[in-house]
């Protein structure tokens, strides 16, 4: 093989895959010294090197380590290993113009009140349109409590969260109390004592400031962070107690033809005071456990089907026409599902066990009175659980499966 800017593609699955992948850009652009503005992929099947849709994302200003290249490939590639000795395709990165943005790809409007701080973000693709809120009190009421949630999903231009008045086209009159995807509370270590096995932080009435915005061909993305809360706990390298101040942040993506969020989440954590600050780095990545929240309609007890079957993945549906379902699936295992919340049978938390960062998958179905959980199990395996990768080329005992493929015809 030619010494070239080459990325190798790896399918960890025994069957032909296309899809979404998303690596750390710092190392490449270093590699290579390709700017964002410049860089174009192209299939290294593909003798005509037609460029695939691509695009940088900076998740947080303050860390380019987290710099992040999202490419798409359409055409499905053969199976590869786990041990990523056996690749299934090279991508290759040259100097030129990317593809223009074009009508249907997803995109994101972030509104801004009269004083000049986001309220919230409206996701837009061909599939779904969802309205994500910053803010405690959207309605600029006493109703302070839908800070970091999704108030509207439209899947198909039909709301998913009060399913029953929208199959019947009624837009007033839905429930006032509708939300999803909420952060309701953080847990993390709290003091090596007895008395304190952890330390709770409630997010619901607590605004969110916008970190980063980005859109592209392939998702619109953002990073939100949530106001800071002091922390005193052991350090996760040291184990010694410190006070820090610190943030859960939230990154949203949704992707192009998607019915499904993406988001992923860290808590960041800076020393509080002088004596607080150690050898290597301001910066601290907390352990952190997580609640969600959601208020859906999907009738009553009797009427939800609930499917739990694996740690990492669950799913919620309605028995009855329009037959909305809701699916979770994540890399940390899930604790507990509980419904009816509080009683209330619109009413669904989950907790999900401590790690250092967490990545979750929202789904949204509807008219799918049966596999509607398959739909989600499939989604945990080939996104969260196995989904593709790819890495910088290294001139070693790589080898490439290709003689099942077919080369893009000129």
């Amino acid at each position: 093989m030619p010494s070239l800017n080459l990325l190798t593609v790896f399918n960890p699955s025994n069957y032909w895959r296309s899809g979404n992948f998303t690596l750390p850009w710092q190392a490449i652009a270093q590699k290579f010294q390709i700017s964002p503005e410049e860089l174009v992929l192209s299939d290294l099947r593909d003798l005509t090197h037609q460029p695939l849709r691509a695009q940088i994302d900076r998740i947080d200003p303050e860390d380019p380590s987290r710099d992040t290249l999202v490419f798409h490939l359409s055409q499905p590639i053969p199976p590869g290993t786990e041990d990523h000795v056996l690749a299934s395709t090279f991508i290759r990165l040259d100097r030129g113009k990317p593809i223009p943005h074009g009508l249907g790809e997803p995109y994101l409007e972030v509104v801004y009140g009269s004083d000049g701080r986001e309220r919230g973000v409206r996701f837009v693709n061909n599939r779904l349109i969802i309205w994500f809120n910053f803010i405690p009190a959207p309605e600029d009421n006493q109703r302070n409590w839908f800070s970091g949630s999704a108030s509207s999903v439209q899947l198909d231009q039909q709301e998913i969260l009060d399913p029953f008045p929208a199959a019947m086209g009624e837009w007033l009159g839905q429930d006032p109390e509708k939300r999803c995807m909420q952060v309701s509370k953080l847990h993390l270590p709290g003091i090596a004592s007895p008395k304190s096995p952890n330390y709770q932080v409630s997010l619901f009435n607590h605004s969110y400031r916008l970190v980063s915005q980005s859109s592209g061909p392939v998702r619109a993305t953002i990073t939100i962070a949530s106001e800071p809360f002091d922390y005193m706990g052991p350090d996760p390298e040291t184990g010694q107690n410190r006070h820090l101040v610190c943030e859960l942040y939230r990154v949203i993506s949704l992707y192009a033809g998607a019915d499904y969020l993406m988001e992923e989440l860290f808590v960041k954590g800076k020393p509080k005071a002088q004596e607080d600050r150690v050898k290597g780095g301001e910066i601290v990545n907390l352990d952190f456990g997580l609640e969600y929240f959601a208020h859906m309609n999907l009738g009553q007890t009797q009427d939800i089907e609930q499917v739990f079957p694996v740690p990492d993945w669950f799913a919620i549906g309605s028995t009855t026409d329009p037959y909305a379902a809701y699916g979770l699936a994540t890399n940390l295992h899930i604790e507990s599902l509980i419904h009816p919340h509080k009683g209330n049978t619109s009413r669904f938390s989950w907790q999900l066990l401590p790690g250092k960062s967490a990545k979750c998958l929202h789904l949204f179905m509807r008219g799918q009175p049966q596999g509607f959980d398959a739909k989600v199990g499939h989604a945990w395996y080939e996104l969260i659980y196995r989904p593709l990768n790819a890495e910088i080329y290294q001139d070693t005992n790589v080898k490439i499966q290709l003689q099942n493929s077919r080369l893009v015809s000129a």
